[in-house]
């Protein structure tokens, strides 16, 4: 047995073949993501016999139906063939979880082709490389792409979606040739080939990657922007439009405002009103407090000194009765000087 092991660790030092790997693994029926809406992936977590700490990858349904079915209950079995090599999967499943071992033998073929592709792999290279199904037809379809990744960049670009087809979308909607790492931030952030379409119909034409992930970060969509549009904010200018949703101008707010007769409000007013807090709900406080139609500006000084519907009734309480705007804030200022008055 020790002459096997032997043997084994002296191939793979070689490069000629890595050696096999074992260990176990454990999944659980309610740890999974969708893809596409509708794709179901089990979410793995995988422990090498020798290695310390763990990894997880992701199994799709089909590959592995008993680990998406809670109803499963007993021994499980599953080969996923990889182009890597093959990881074979024992073990058993009740109430929804499922545990056991697992054995990947490395495939000697694929080892070969990628080192002639200009990759020599480690062992742990082509572990993780069938662990994140990095196929030959992947690399090379990078390669054809103009792409020549290292093995930490294939295995991020799998593991967030960035792939050669990916790239090749970008380019199509005049991204130009984009490095892995921006390829990468427009898949976490969603920026697909479908939203910089959308951004460009709307008028928003070669729009760069910053501004693009900054736009999904913020939530500014196309459907965000054609419903401020239908409000008289056509063609607003990005900024205000990220402005907006990051202090929550939304559709409804305007239309709020405008029930209560605020219309052709500008950008600014909008976000300055978010930013200190004039509502519709507070709009109408002051309104039955007796102060309705009050300009913008005014309004904004309200909340920044603190007049409420509170300070408004003690006003009236000491005598103060119909007081200006500017009373009542200069009121919330120097309240003392009033009292002794």
């Amino acid at each position: 047995m020790k002459l096997v092991a032997a043997a084994c660790l002296a191939v793979a030092i070689s490069g000629a073949q890595p050696a096999a790997v074992e260990g176990t693994w454990r999944a659980d029926y309610d740890n999974y993501w969708t893809r596409n809406n509708s794709e179901r992936w089990i979410s793995v977590e995988l422990r090498r016999d020798g290695g310390s700490g763990t990894s997880g990858f992701g199994i799709a349904e089909r590959e592995a139906p008993a680990l998406a079915d809670r109803r499963s209950d007993g021994p499980i079995h599953f080969t996923l063939n990889r182009d890597a090599g093959a990881i074979v999967f024992d073990g058993r499943a009740a109430n929804g979880r499922a545990s056991g071992d697992f054995h990947f033998t490395p495939s000697a073929a694929y080892v070969s082709d990628m080192r002639r592709m200009g990759y020599t792999l480690s062992g742990d290279d082509v572990w993780r490389f069938a662990m994140h199904d990095i196929s030959r037809a992947y690399v090379t379809d990078f390669q054809s792409a103009g792409y020549k990744l290292d093995t930490e960049d294939l295995v991020k670009s799998r593991i967030h979606g960035a792939t050669p087809q990916f790239a090749q979308e970008m380019k199509q909607q005049g991204a130009g040739s984009l490095d892995i790492d921006e390829l990468v931030k427009m898949r976490i952030h969603g920026v697909t080939a479908e939203f910089i379409k959308a951004m460009r119909d709307l008028g928003y034409k070669d729009l760069p990657i910053d501004r693009l992930v900054e736009l999904r970060i913020h939530g500014v969509s196309p459907e965000f922007i054609r419903g401020m549009s239908d409000l008289g904010f056509k063609n607003q200018q990005l900024d205000d439009l990220v402005k907006f949703r990051i202090h929550g101008v939304t559709p409804e707010f305007i239309k709020a405002l405008a029930d209560l007769g605020y219309t052709n409000l500008s950008a600014d007013d909008l976000v300055k009103m978010r930013i200190h807090g004039v509502t519709p709900e507070f709009i109408k406080q002051m309104r039955d407090a007796g102060y309705g139609g009050v300009k913008i500006e005014k309004l904004v000084q309200f909340r920044i000194h603190g007049v409420d519907e509170d300070l408004i009734r003690s006003a009236k309480a000491h005598g103060f009765n119909d007081l200006s705007a500017d009373d009542l804030i200069d009121l919330a200022i120097h309240g003392r000087r009033w009292l002794k008055g």
